[in-house]
């Protein structure tokens, strides 16, 4: 018999995160992209988002898969809505470094931002957008990394590498500067880190026992990267 996990979290009921989590809203609509290989990793941080941010959406599937879901496309034929997803390069959006006027030529004021956010190695993130005409024509938003990963438990390739829970609190943070949004409570997208940090240590631990060093395979992979 397997051990019991929570319905929550996906974690054995042991190294559940849920009481860990303080939730938070924001006006944005943040759609979550997950790979499937990336889905049922119990190290993946992307749960804690989801968890997290409320009315947030998680929609599973490989580039092309998305533009044939129903949600999906939905959201992004939404008269209403304004969608952007968060990829670096030449041609994004940089929060950061921004200025109100360009902000505002390319963040249509009366319409909801949607921002969807990709969980998956750099490789698998740059597949499931060429492999989707829909995701492939969406406008690029992008910043700029000030602050290391402190995802110890998966090994970043560069300085600038952040996990998902990482980039989505960056993201949450360049908004707010911005004024494209005002988190409620105020600094509530700074509390998914506390989350994050008793994953690493619970993970940590989890690897130390002699029986389970075999979980350390979960490091392999290489985390989207957002330099631009």
């Amino acid at each position: 018999m397997g051990r019991e996990s929570c319905h929550q979290c996906f974690r054995i009921k042991s190294l559940c995160l849920c009481d860990t989590i303080q939730t938070f809203e924001i006006e944005p609509l943040i759609v979550l992209l997950v790979h499937p290989r990336e889905y049922m990793k119990t190290i993946g941080t992307v749960r804690v988002v989801r968890l997290s941010l409320l009315g947030s959406i998680l929609l599973r599937g490989h580039g092309k898969e998305f533009d044939h879901d129903p949600t999906l496309n939905s959201i992004i034929a939404n008269p209403n809505h304004h969608s952007m997803i968060l990829f670096p390069g030449k041609e994004s959006l940089n929060l950061t470094s921004a200025s109100p006027e360009k902000i505002i030529s390319e963040v249509p004021d009366g319409k909801r931002l949607v921002i969807f956010v990709i969980d998956g190695t750099w490789s698998a993130a740059k597949n499931m957008i060429r492999d989707s005409k829909l995701l492939s024509a969406l406008p690029k938003l992008s910043f700029d990394v000030q602050t290391p990963s402190i995802y110890e438990v998966r090994k970043q390739p560069n300085s600038y590498c952040l996990s998902t829970v990482e980039a989505v609190t960056e993201l949450v943070a360049n908004l707010k500067a911005k004024n494209l949004c005002t988190p409620k409570p105020i600094n509530g997208h700074l509390k998914m880190i506390e989350g994050f940090k008793k994953l690493i240590l619970i993970q940590r631990e989890f690897e130390s026992r002699p029986e389970h060093r075999h979980a350390k395979h979960f490091r392999k992979g290489k985390p989207v990267q957002f330099k631009t």
